[in-house]
């Protein structure tokens, strides 16, 4: 059972609603923080993950048939 706080001046209402206002605005901008954090993770480039990337630098060094050849190699390996 929760207990009343009785209140003897404005004042403490006062000092109590300033708390809860601040209380809800940190609560607000935890939520708003999740939330960004939380899109960010879901961006495609984010759940796959640097591997594909790296990848694909180390192909850019390679020209011609031997890129064809380190392609068709991770393809085979892949799928």
């Amino acid at each position: 059972m929760p207990i009343t706080k009785v209140y003897r001046t404005f004042d403490e209402i006062n000092l109590d609603l300033k708390i809860l206002k601040i209380e809800r605005d940190l609560a607000y901008l935890r939520f708003k923080k999740d939330l960004d954090e939380t899109k960010e993770s879901l961006r495609p480039e984010n759940m796959i993950g640097e591997t594909p990337l790296k990848i694909i630098n180390t192909l850019g060094a390679f020209s011609g048939p031997l890129k064809s050849a380190a392609l068709t190699w991770i393809f085979k390996k892949l799928f």
